[in-house]
């Protein structure tokens, strides 16, 4: 059935390619008639389908492209590389089913798109990367090298995160397809103008646990039962206590050396990295004409040219670019600096390396129209030696220093471990053994700083191991697990005034609420301020307030949205904010200016369609998986996925 909607829905949109938006809707209609099916399908029990076929490490295998142990494990990695490896293994079980049922969808998702005849266009992709922040400086490309660089920081090469990029952009394609015929209806967007505008005045009383506290009695046997129902919540986590050297530059720098003859071979090794390429210096001034419709384009084309012959009749260019132009480099007089032959887009490109310096011209480009003044060239050539000489010898230095340092950390670990003494060891070969305190994960430690590197080997060795060097913020270290003292859970002395704490805490929420409960009761049937009074309670009032204010700082407007439900005169229930009890009474209602709702109506309209397009692009996903089991488009491999966790059980 699946296969023949996408189908049909192709066939649909090459036979009214120029009425896009009504194949649209004849898509989204399919689309809901399947939707309706995945509702049924969804309350009858699928199992993983045939997977008899299945090889030992495909997990899952969506139309015939397989997802392996790999591919899940590459996947994993990627969403917990910003986590302690110390807690990596923890996670891996929670996790893994719903990498790999993303995955899976990502899947379904292309082989959708193909259908569909979806694609991204290199143009498109190359647009996507001029908006990332920190690719391009002042409309400048910052080069293959530094952008390599800030990849491989997050683990990633250039194919495999432009590959994810297209990807993306890819699904916002099929999402605005499955989306385009949702909509919002005049009666939806004047309810929620009523919902957001509408206003309620209540007096309220707050009933703060604080206020409680000395009222908490506290016996043996009430702290005993309390600490006996949630121990865990008291558990002390793994100490560990490690001894350990440091070598830095300045233990091994008498060693380093460089002479005159290394630096020539360097050099001669090292030619290309000498070479400066063809450059040109540019500033320009941009007006931009992304999002403009032709009339406007033609306005700012006639602006850029007048532009141009104040340029071209003496006006100074920095002043002018500071005026007109819409690019960050205005405040910098336009100035760009040096560029290479293809570091900007192709018509910028081509214009700048054909001009004489001196030389002014306008430039159209996908970002705007162009002013292009060039300052300088330069014709590629080899930097001599002596130019370079300082350069070279910073960095053999530096490459010294790193060798001299790993090769005392690599003798010190054999010495460690030849002897069975670290102290020994260390004295043997002229370093200082130290030792830290008794330390929790992730605790700074003096030498190490908050070193991730330091943290998750110290917490990995068994007791008495010695690791291999690493690298820390100051120079290297070699580390050995001195003691280790085990998660566990303490007795109830031992953690006596902290559970005191949390009970007494506790308790006085407890009878807060209570008597927000009893005082709720009372003013339901009588005068809310009078029976305050006789409690001797405090009762605010507060403004007119919105669905989305807060009535106070610590009443948040969750607190209170029952005033938009009760009618003026009548009491709350007891509502939380926060650690307090909160009973209000309404006062008002406030219906919104009706005058207002023509200047907010675009934006709800268009705040409603979002959501509305969220939620069923949402419920899409949520049963695209079952659609392809039932059309067997979809095995999963049940078997496989309780082996790969179980390995991480173990």
């Amino acid at each position: 059935m699946l296969r023949f909607l996408v189908v049909w829905s192709v066939a649909m949109f090459r036979l009214f390619s120029k009425s896009r938006r009504i194949v649209y809707k004849w898509i989204l209609a399919a689309f809901l008639f399947v939707m309706a099916l995945g509702m049924v399908i969804t309350l009858t029990p699928l199992g993983g389908g045939d997977t008899t076929q299945m090889q030992a490490n495909v997990l899952a295998s969506v139309d015939g492209a397989n997802i392996t142990t790999q591919d899940l494990r590459q996947g994993i990695d990627s969403r917990l590389r910003n986590t302690p490896l110390a807690y990596q293994s923890q996670l891996v079980p929670r996790i893994a089913q719903g990498v790999l049922d993303q995955m899976v969808i990502d899947r379904a998702m292309i082989k959708q798109a193909r259908k569909l005849g979806i694609e991204i266009t290199q143009q498109e992709l190359l647009q996507a990367l001029q908006g990332i922040p920190g690719l391009y400086d002042n409309g400048k490309f910052i080069g293959m090298d530094a952008y390599e660089n800030q990849l491989g920081a997050q683990g990633l090469t250039v194919g495999q995160f432009e590959a994810q990029l297209r990807q993306q952009l890819l699904f916002d394609k099929v999402r605005n397809v499955i989306t385009d015929g949702v909509v919002v209806t005049p009666a939806e967007v004047h309810e929620e103008f009523v919902k957001r505008n509408a206003k309620a005045k209540i007096e309220y009383v707050v009933f703060d646990p604080s206020q409680f506290l000395k009222s908490v009695q506290v016996t043996p046997a009430a702290l005993d039962a309390f600490f006996k129902k949630s121990p865990e919540r008291y558990k002390a986590p793994q100490q560990r206590r490690v001894r350990y050297v440091l070598i830095d530059a300045d233990r091994v720098r008498a060693e380093v050396k460089v002479d005159e003859a290394a630096l020539r071979q360097y050099y001669g090794q090292h030619l290309s990295d000498y070479r400066v390429p063809d450059r040109a210096k540019v500033a320009h001034i941009l007006f931009k004409t992304t999002g403009k419709n032709p009339a406007e384009v033609s306005t700012i084309e006639k602006t850029a040219q007048d532009v141009l012959a104040q340029v071209k009749s003496g006006a100074d260019f920095g002043d002018l670019a500071k005026q007109h132009s819409e690019d960050t480099s205005a405040q910098s007089g336009g100035e760009i600096g040096w560029i290479v032959r293809k570091q900007t887009v192709k018509e910028f490109d081509d214009a700048a390396f054909s001009m004489k310096p001196g030389e002014v011209r306008l430039v159209k480009t996908i970002y705007g129209v162009h002013i292009i003044k060039v300052e300088d060239k330069q014709s590629a050539h080899l930097q001599s030696l002596d130019e370079v000489k300082d350069a070279i010898r910073a960095e053999l230095e530096k490459q010294k220093l790193a060798a001299a340092e790993e090769s005392l950390a690599d003798r010190f670990e054999r010495e460690v471990k030849a002897k069975k003494d670290f102290q020994a060891a260390a004295r043997e070969l002229g370093l200082e053994a130290r030792e830290t305190p008794l330390f929790k994960y992730n605790q700074s430690i003096p030498d190490f700083g908050n070193s991730e590197a330091f943290q998750s080997l110290a917490f990995q060795l068994p007791q008495g191991d010695v690791g291999q060097p690493i690298s820390v913020p100051k120079g290297l270290a070699v580390i050995q697990a001195a003691e280790v003292v085990p998660e566990h859970v303490p007795t109830l002395d031992e953690v006596r005034a902290r559970v005191e704490q949390d009970y007494r805490a506790e308790q006085s929420r407890v009878l807060a609420s209570e008597k927000a409960k009893q005082f709720a009761a009372a003013a339901r049937s009588g005068d809310f301020k009078k029976i305050a009074k006789t409690q001797h309670l405090d009762v605010k009032e507060s403004k007119d307030f919105t669905r989305q204010d807060s009535v106070s700082e610590t009443i948040p407007a969750s607190a209170v949205a029952a005033a938009f439900t009760l009618a003026p005169g009548q009491t709350s229930d007891v509502a939380a904010a926060g650690t307090n009890s909160v009973v209000f009474h309404v006062l008002s209602h406030t219906p919104p200016n009706e005058a207002d709702f023509a200047a907010q109506q675009g934006q709800i309209a268009e705040d409603l369609l979002g959501r509305k397009r969220e939620v069923a692009f949402e419920i899409y996903q949520q049963n695209l998986k079952q659609w392809l089991l039932q059309s067997k488009e979809l095995k999963m491999n049940d078997a496989a996925m309780k082996q790969f966790l179980a390995s991480y059980a173990r």
